[in-house]
């Protein structure tokens, strides 16, 4: 059972860190506990320096080029409706645009790294083990993007890497500046998303086998990635349909996904379906290049 969602925030950062723990205890991830607790992610995190989480230079260029020395890892990209979770191993990277690109053997993640003002590595333990991360935020607290060992990746590699960009600022207090509301323009030729229509869509997509181009951003990042899925199924808890295949992982929250706006090739064999939130915000985009019409069918959409 979640503990009950407070009246107040923790006062302090030993407190925080309590109530962390007491979260995780009872099933909470870091966002959901974030949330629970009335504090940005990034404080809640800050809570565990000392512990099992040590504050990084604030440097993630510098860290985004090393990434290649751990082998295969996981990246995590999320907004509040969608969440993309792809194994890989980095490449390089590469600055175009002035936007830092990590090319990767199953993935591309685009780093908008001006955005990227607080880092942390951790060491949390779990039922499954020891799970080591490195994961970066906004100045607002939200995450921009995370970084996961995996089985294969080389732990060593990975203490030296932290090792190398830890702070001499380890201090458990973390402040945080408002988020700026974004300028979103009006949507325009979308059609309202049934109930379900997402889950059909993906179960569509599974049972023909294709592969699709999924990406999903926030201000600070996107994240894309290219695989025939096949594992899909609605979670118990609060509305979520998940994609659970080997190497790749993708959440979306069906109540907060609102609007569908299909924008077809124009040889009309192909297509993006771009999935955004009640803010009118992207939450998802998926590309098809084959199947379209009855992918688009699935999705609620005549076309």
């Amino acid at each position: 059972m979640a503990p009950a969602r407070t009246d107040s925030r923790p006062t302090d950062a030993s407190q925080l860190l309590a109530a962390w723990e007491h979260a995780r205890s009872n099933g909470l991830n870091n966002r959901a506990a974030a949330a629970t607790l009335k504090v940005s992610e990034a404080e809640l995190i800050a809570s565990g320096c000392g512990h099992f989480v040590t504050r990084l230079i604030p440097d993630p260029q510098a860290l985004l080029r090393k990434l290649s020395l751990l082998g295969e890892i996981k990246t995590v990209v999320r907004n509040p409706s969608a969440v993309i979770e792809r194994d890989g191993m980095v490449r390089g990277v590469q600055n175009h645009g002035g936007a830092d690109v990590v090319q990767a053997d199953h993935f591309e993640l685009v780093c908008e790294t001006t955005q990227w003002d607080k880092g942390f590595a951790l060491r949390e333990k779990t039922s499954g083990g020891l799970k080591l991360s490195a994961q970066f935020f906004t100045a607002a607290g939200t995450s921009a993007a995370k970084f996961f060992l995996r089985p294969a990746s080389d732990v060593d590699a990975f203490a030296h890497l932290i090792a190398a960009f830890t702070s001499v600022n380890q201090s458990p207090q973390e402040s945080i500046s408002p988020e700026l509301a974004a300028s979103i323009a009006p949507l325009e030729q979308t059609t309202d998303v049934a109930p379900g229509a997402l889950m059909a869509f993906l179960q569509t997509a599974a049972r023909l086998g294709q592969s699709l181009t999924f990406v999903t951003r926030n201000r600070a990042a996107c994240l894309s990635t290219t695989k025939a899925i096949d594992r899909v199924k609605r979670s118990d808890r609060g509305g979520w349909v998940n994609v659970l295949d080997d190497g790749l992982d993708i959440h979306l929250h069906e109540d907060g996904i609102r609007y569908l706006k299909p924008v077809a090739d124009e040889n009309g064999d192909g297509g993006w379906l771009h999935w955004f939130s009640e803010e009118q915000a992207n939450a998802l985009s998926v590309r098809c290049t084959q199947d379209w019409p009855a992918l688009v069918r699935s999705a609620g959409v005549e076309r």
